[in-house]
């Protein structure tokens, strides 16, 4: 049943892949077509090709290295303009509306747009145009032969300027920039023109179209796939202007923008419908949709541009939202394809799904995607006319209060990313952190997961449990047992040794005992019992396990007690009645007779015993005591399963342990 799921994912999601990429090459060619047609027109018209094939009109470049040579161009250009809407009003054609946008580009060409946001140079040099025809159609124009030349200015004197008599309007020469040495309309003239127009308004217009105002006239127009007859019907009030625009085209591109603001919508809905486990598939399928508004947005841009033909204050707005979403669908787009490579390096290295080095992968994914959006964001800010410097610093400065405001959130991320580097511990260990106990479940981001062993789940923030001492018990090659054996004061010393031979025999033979670290002896005088230490290690890594080997050696130690006649001490008194006998006279006066002599000769061995005295007595005890298997061979000895404190003792250290015969036979 799983199998057949996935199949019919894998062919859903196909198909929804192959319908996607056949609409984006069809919007694409479409789109590449027709901007590949305008920029052939608009490149043979600066290059100066005239192109005359297929019937299509002939384009001459402009000029702009003179005052002169600029308004020459600008009035041959109006000229081109009025003879091309002529002929367009008779027939719509789509040559034709190519010619007059090739024409309107060239205008453009002649004004300083430096200081327009990039995203609105098409609307705003349309506008600015518009404005200047309607000027230079009312105004009297100077003769071309009076307008100053090429000659007439020095070169890197500046500024080189010209104004047309009677108007704000000024032809200056760029100093900087791309165009740098060109006579072009000047920035100002953005701002100048409108305000001039207001005041010439009622003039009349020279020009040989049926039309009273250019800026009127031309945001009337339509792209060729709009029929004329559609035109006919629209009423006259809707004809008139809100925006800059004709109020129906507002309505038209309204409704077309909710059309297809709808089938984006659909289309989302359909593909992500079905709800999969896999995160890799789940993120493919959610990458549609950015896509789908992309080639949405790029098509629609183009109609409401071309065909509809939007001008003045509402064009702005077009353009602005078209920016904005184009740029937000290209971060969502980056986003979901940078977290997909990373799902996919997670699921071809089979790193478990909440395992931490999963959660740190697609932390990496994150902060790639911030990054590449943070730089399309800026891009968009700066094609709007953001000032991104301004922006920049501001980011700067916010940036700084969010670190600040989120600083705990900031610590758990980089204590993540030390256990990570660390690795104290990973998913699925059984630790010891704090006072707390428990199988690590997950290492997220901000907090890790344990549960304890009373099955509730413990959250700690990673900068805590990095900075607390963990006792990671699945790194433990071998299990520690240390216990006190307490045996009854009756025990008789042979007994005892007796208990320790068999204890060690014992544990040496067993399966699950490591046996080179054994290590059984009798510590010490307890209060109520003798003590023997034992320390041993289990040959296990499972808590089970480790538990049933202690058992079974404390069971086996309980049965070497019963058999050796002794028996566990308990707390308690044994209280004997008799007689006191007194001290033993006879030895205490021994006793005070051998310190009296000590002090006639001088040899009071206090506060400490004589240096020749302790040379005497340096390892004359008889150790192993005297039966032992080992006795009489300390020097020799070499014990297999000794237990340094250091692996490699120094020479300093090895020679203080050596007996003073050995040393003196040393020094010899």
């Amino acid at each position: 049943m799983f199998n057949l799921h996935s199949k019919f994912d894998h062919s859903t999601g196909l198909r929804w892949w192959l319908a996607l990429v056949l609409i984006c090459c069809a919007a694409t060619s479409i789109h590449a077509q027709e901007t590949t047609e305008t920029k052939s027109v608009g490149e043979n018209t600066l290059t100066g090709t005239q192109q005359t094939a297929s019937g299509k009109p002939t384009i001459r470049p402009i000029r702009t290295d003179s005052p002169r040579a600029t308004l020459k161009s600008f009035l041959r250009l109006r000229a081109e303009l009025e003879q091309a809407l002529r002929s367009y009003r008779l027939k719509k054609s789509r040559e034709l509306a190519e010619h007059m946008h090739a024409i309107k580009s060239q205008f453009r060409a002649l004004l300083n747009l430096s200081l327009v946001p990039p995203a609105s140079h098409r609307e705003i040099g349309s506008d600015t145009t518009a404005y200047l025809l309607d000027i230079l159609g009312r105004v009297e124009l100077p003769n071309l032969e009076s307008v100053p030349d090429e000659g007439a200015f020095e070169d890197g004197v500046s500024p080189a300027k010209w104004r047309i008599p009677g108007t704000p309007i000024r032809i200056v020469r760029a100093d900087e920039g791309p165009r740098e040495g060109e006579f072009l309309f000047s920035e100002r003239t953005v701002q100048a023109a409108p305000r001039f127009y207001r005041g010439i308004e009622d003039m009349p217009l020279q020009t040989s179209l049926p039309i009273i105002s250019w800026h009127r006239a031309m945001p009337q127009l339509t792209g060729p796939m709009i029929p004329a007859a559609v035109l006919r019907i629209v009423p006259q009030s809707l004809r008139d202007f809100w925006l800059d625009t004709p109020k129906w085209k507002v309505i038209v591109v309204v409704l077309v923008s909710a059309l297809a603001a709808l089938l984006l919508f659909v289309f989302h809905r359909a593909i992500n419908r079905r709800e999969t486990d896999n995160r890799l598939g789940f993120l493919l399928r959610r990458v549609l949709t950015p896509i789908a508004i992309l080639v949405g947005i790029w098509s629609l841009k183009d109609f409401i541009a071309d065909q509809i033909n939007v001008s003045g204050a509402f064009s702005a707005v077009v353009d602005v939202m078209a920016t904005i979403l184009i740029h937000a669908a290209a971060v969502w787009l980056l986003w979901l394809a940078v977290l997909a490579i990373f799902e996919r390096i997670v699921q071809a290295r089979n790193i478990p799904e909440e395992s931490f080095d999963a959660h740190l992968w697609r932390l990496g994914a994150r902060t790639i995607g911030t990054a590449v959006s943070v730089v399309i964001i800026g891009r968009a800010a700066q094609e709007l006319g953001l000032p991104l410097y301004s922006v920049v610093a501001g980011l700067g400065i916010g940036g700084l209060a969010v670190a600040l405001a989120i600083r705990p959130t900031l610590e758990n991320l980089i204590g993540g990313i030390v256990l990570y580097l660390d690795q104290p511990v990973r998913v699925g260990d059984f630790c010891n952190f704090g006072d707390k106990t428990g199988t690590v479940e997950t290492i997220g981001v901000r907090s890790t997961k344990l549960r304890a062993l009373d099955r509730t789940v413990i959250t700690v923030p990673n900068a805590a449990l990095a900075d607390m001492q963990l006792i990671n018990w699945a790194k433990c090659d071998r299990m520690l047992i240390n216990a006190t054996i307490g045996l009854r004061y009756e025990t008789e010393n042979d007994q005892l040794r007796h208990v320790l031979v068999k204890f060690r025999e014992m544990l040496h033979a067993h399966p699950k005992i490591h046996s080179e670290t054994v290590r059984v002896r009798f510590a010490g005088f307890g209060q109520s019992s003798l003590d023997i230490g034992v320390r041993i290690y289990a040959l296990t890594q499972d808590f089970n396990e480790f538990h049933a080997i202690r058992e079974d050696v404390l069971l086996r130690i309980s049965e070497i007690v019963k058999e050796s006649g002794s028996s566990f001490a308990f707390p308690s008194q044994t209280l004997y009645m008799g007689r006191d006998d007194g001290l033993d006279g006879e030895r205490g006066e021994t006793a005070a007779k051998e310190v009296e002599s000590w002090r006639k000769a001088g040899k009071l061995p206090f506060p400490r015993l004589a240096a020749d005295r302790i040379e005497q007595l340096e390892g004359t005890l008889d150790y192993p005591p005297r039966g032992s298997v080992e006795a009489g061979t300390l020097e020799s000895q070499v014990w297999e399963t000794s237990e340094r404190l250091s692996a490699e003792p120094d020479d300093e250290e090895e020679s203080e342990r050596k007996p003073p015969s050995q040393k003196r036979g040393d020094d010899s």
